[in-house]
């Protein structure tokens, strides 16, 4: 496999519904989807994850997160986790202005902190841009 992949999803405007993106980039650890929901458009059922973790970065519109009996407000920079078994839905909120597009990313596995101190810092390295 290689060690990275580059996909070109389209811009925030063109994305319709919701579109997997993990096997177009090989992705074997982490799931992402990226989504819209026109006005008044909502999940079609709740959901949980057994062994998932979620998170959803909010970028364009107003809408509503149901996490289990708690309803949190959207807008472009809301970022929601949700644990596993933890029973959730979303909507756009009918007076939107814009579809609510936001990115939906999914894990599973060992936790973060298991992995500790994961990076390799290069200082002296040259950026390309700056060559």
């Amino acid at each position: 496999m290689s060690s990275h992949t580059v996909i070109d999803i389209g811009g925030i405007d063109s994305w319709d519904g919701k579109t997997f993106v993990e096997k177009d980039l090989g992705a074997e650890f982490v799931g992402m989807s990226v989504n819209s929901a026109e006005p008044g458009g909502e999940s079609p059922f709740w959901h949980a994850h057994a062994k998932l973790e979620e998170i959803y970065v909010v970028l364009d519109g107003q809408g509503e997160f149901a996490v289990g009996d708690e309803v949190v407000p959207l807008r472009p920079g809301t970022i929601v986790r949700v644990g596993q078994n933890v029973h959730h839905a979303l909507r756009c909120l009918p007076d939107s202005a814009v579809p609510l597009k936001w990115l939906c990313l999914r894990a599973a596995g060992g936790a973060l902190a298991d992995v500790g101190r994961d990076s390799e810092l290069d200082r002296e390295r040259p950026f390309p841009w700056n060559a």
